[in-house]
């Protein structure tokens, strides 16, 4: 009998609705031949939809009630300060622990939120969210295997080098942006043949960002239909940049063997944004935020500390928030809401047996939202924390979770020093991000474990890792929220290898560091960079 072996590809963000034109087009063989002799289907999203929420769900095969990460930020408990996320936050091992355990050999490379990288039976590089400039052994597991990687491979932690913040007004930094995503699949796609040579793993996940990155700053060059859009010299940029994964895809199936099954998965969809929301000042204006007045000795304070350089450079005012006359407020990548409890919150102003009314009432208003250019309302859907999970800790998770109609989104934001940056306004045009998350991702698979031709439907990010552990032979934790996909697996497989489970607890049991002194600073940075903080 062969050995099991599955190479998962995670294309960050990659959608049918790019996918399937393409392959009409004949642009993309590679995927159009996994996706003939395979199985495909939506693969459906995390809420909040953001990336290291919706991977972290993938690896761990739980919601994120139980895996503890919400956003690329976490409410400091008793506080109104916000910490950077990182695998050591993560309350639940990733499926790639429980083939270590059982002594299958991984390696893992480039994937969102595995920073600090996991002691895995084999090898481990962490991907975004790992502070820039960082020692490679704090990137790297086992550490003295970065002490192996010669020079040829001094980028294979690289992040895009433009200022993504001046791509929409600059073609200089729009080319060297391009050229750094063909330049970093060339180089990840070098070095993972070299490891492949190296060694024939049992499970590899080989992670392309790249798709993300290019359909949220280039999606209104090439959707006719957007509300900025922009033909020319950059329409295909998203079509290249699919195409070269898909080259990429090609070699990899080429230097695999027969019996290894091949997943390819984004954590979400794409489509356009239009219009953003600056959730606070909404807040501000339904009376459920307040400012105060910055005076003169808070603008020492802030000159102190940098804020005044940065409300300089933007042009923007700085606001303090009241918090003893502040009943919600909103921090974070996405649309996730937070009440200003007594007894939870340090200047907390709302009665806990008033949670849910004011919960209620905000979902109601929040309903309303309005975009006054169409006299649309804009809001999808608001979740109590309670709707969508079994929260205990009620002091990380946020109390509501807001979703927006397509074409919508917030506008990121950092609460520092108890202050926002006033936009003087609810709803605007998106300045620099054009294209935004969408709830359906891509699942794609092919080899011997799997049918041929068959779509699979009501898929969801959490099936992922169970559905791995038991392809390559291992027992089903059942503290897992997701399922086995067991409508795409060939049914000879299903019927030699029964699904078994196990009462294995998953909690991470070993010590993780986070980040630094100096290292969050980073990633905050990073994240500006990239555009999910404003």
């Amino acid at each position: 009998m062969n050995k099991r072996r599955l190479l998962l590809i995670g294309v960050d963000g990659a959608t049918f609705r790019i996918i399937d034109p393409l392959i009409k087009e004949g642009r993309l063989p590679n995927i159009a031949k996994m996706k003939s002799i395979g199985v495909h289907g939506t693969l459906n999203s995390t809420i909040p939809l953001v990336s290291p929420v919706a991977w972290t769900s993938l690896m761990t095969g739980t919601n994120p009630d139980k895996h503890n990460i919400y956003d690329f930020v976490r409410k400091v408990p008793g506080s109104y300060k916000f910490e950077v996320n990182t695998a050591a936050n993560r309350k639940v091992e990733p499926f790639w622990m429980n083939l270590s355990s059982e002594n299958k050999r991984v390696f893992v490379f480039g994937v969102t939120m595995t920073y600090p990288p996991d002691p895995v039976n084999g090898y481990m590089i962490s991907g975004l969210g790992t502070p820039q400039d960082s020692d490679k052994q704090s990137y790297i597991y086992p550490p003295e295997f970065a002490m192996d990687i010669t020079n040829d491979y001094a980028d294979i932690n690289a992040m895009p080098e433009a200022d993504l913040r001046k791509l929409s007004s600059s073609d200089i930094e729009k080319e060297k942006y391009l050229k750094s995503i063909f330049d970093d699949i060339d180089n990840k796609m070098k070095f993972f043949k070299y490891m492949w040579q190296k060694e024939k793993f049992d499970f590899s996940f080989l992670f392309f960002i790249h798709t993300d990155g290019i359909s949220h700053y280039f999606w209104r060059y090439m959707d006719s239909s957007h509300k900025q859009y922009e033909p020319g010299a950059y329409s295909d940029s998203i079509y290249k940049v699919y195409e070269k994964i898909d080259s990429a895809i090609g070699e990899l199936l080429t230097l695999i063997e027969d019996e290894t099954d091949v997943v390819l998965v984004s954590d979400h969809g794409f489509g356009s944004l239009n219009r953003v929301v600056f959730l606070n000042n909404w807040l501000a204006s339904k009376d459920y935020l307040r400012f105060k007045d910055v005076s003169s000795f808070k603008t020492l304070l802030y000159k102190s500390v940098g804020l005044v350089r940065r409300r300089k450079r933007r042009k923007k005012n700085i606001k303090e928030i009241d918090w003893r006359k502040t009943k919600a407020f909103f921090s974070g990548t996405v649309g996730n809401i937070f009440l200003n409890i007594k007894d939870r919150e340090p200047d907390g102003i709302i009665d806990i047996s008033d949670y849910g009314k004011l919960s209620e009432e905000l979902q109601k208003d929040l309903m309303d939202l309005y975009d006054p250019e169409t006299g649309e309302n804009i809001v999808e859907k608001v979740y109590k924390k309670d709707e969508l999970f079994n929260v205990k800790d009620g002091t990380v998770a946020p109390d509501l979770f807001v979703t927006f109609k397509s074409g919508y989104s917030v506008v990121g934001e950092e609460i520092g020093l108890h202050a926002i940056k006033d936009t003087g306004g609810i709803i605007s045009n998106s300045n620099n991000w054009s294209g935004t998350h969408e709830l359906e991702g891509v699942f794609i698979a092919s080899g011997k474990s799997f049918k041929r031709g068959v779509k699979v439907k009501g898929a969801t990010l959490i099936d992922i890792a169970p559905t791995i552990l038991y392809l390559l032979g291992n027992s089903i934790p059942e503290s897992m929220d997701g399922k086995v996909l067991k409508d795409v697996i060939n049914d000879e497989f299903l019927k030699l290898h029964p699904i078994s489970y196990s009462n294995t607890d998953d909690v991470i049991k070993s010590e993780k560091r986070g980040y630094e002194k100096g290292e969050d600073e980073s990633i905050i940075k990073q994240l500006k960079n990239l555009g999910y903080i404003d």
